[in-house]
């Protein structure tokens, strides 16, 4: 039974376990679907509400930086370094799962949300019918995500804020010339933080195909372009440009 990736395809974290599949080698089918519609596909597939999920017949793994680990085991070596390395690059994963994602999505979702001539964008690759759907409940499924993730302009803000701690700290890290953040070899830390940042970096090659920076607010577009000429932003640039094909 080939894989199945479950996912909100312009999902970050399911960017996150897409890369590590393919960078892994290993085949799979994307079951994509909008927020709120997934809940659908998780319940059948036996997982609760997050995605990305992959499916294979035998296992169900349900968080990104378990699918890694999974994808990683059947081809070691491939994201998550051996020996001392390993612990530092796990610990490095979690914290940018802890703190740069949720902070570029509810940064991302602040801005994107409003656009509604964006909609052709978050509805690429989910079934015709939810794309169908979202015209008729899209204010409902904007509320619930507004309301569940907090995002508000103080919440934005506070995001900025952690974003801008965040990608202090990768600067930092790659002060002393080291090409990746782990040293010599693009590791899961590598691809975490690049995928993570994604919704604020908005790289050319990202397979979903994210907007361009100018089909946002011209504030937005500040920020965004501030983010990009950073060391950080232009690290995360990089791995897109080296490492992932759109």
């Amino acid at each position: 039974m080939k894989v199945r990736l479950i996912t909100i395809p312009f999902s970050h974290y399911c960017e996150k376990a897409r890369w590590a599949l393919e960078r892994c080698n290993i085949p799979y089918e994307e079951d994509g679907h909008l927020p709120l519609f997934h809940y659908l596909a998780n319940r059948r597939a036996g997982a609760k509400r997050t995605v990305p999920v992959v499916v294979d017949g035998v296992h169900l793994i349900t968080d990104s930086t378990d699918i890694i680990a999974w994808a990683d085991a059947k081809k070691p070596g491939t994201l998550i370094p051996t020996g001392d390395a390993r612990a530092e690059a796990l610990a490095l994963e979690d914290e940018l799962d802890r703190d740069l994602g949720p902070a570029t999505r509810r940064w991302g979702y602040f801005y994107l949300l409003p656009q509604k001539q964006l909609d052709h964008v978050i509805t690429r690759g989910v079934p015709r019918w939810e794309a169908v759907a979202l015209k008729v409940t899209r204010p409902i499924a904007v509320a619930m995500l507004k309301r569940g993730l907090k995002i508000d302009a103080a919440g934005a803000e506070r995001s900025r804020a952690k974003i801008e701690e965040v990608f202090a700290r990768i600067a930092e890290r790659l002060a002393d010339g080291r090409r990746y953040l782990m040293g010599a070899r693009f590791t899961v830390a590598d691809l975490t933080f690049a995928a993570l940042a994604s919704p604020v970096l908005l790289p050319r090659e990202h397979p979903f195909g994210l907007p361009p920076p100018e089909e946002f607010p011209v504030a937005a577009q500040d920020q965004i372009a501030a983010w990009r000429a950073s060391p950080a932003g232009r690290f995360g640039l990089r791995i897109y440009a080296e490492h992932r094909t759109p």
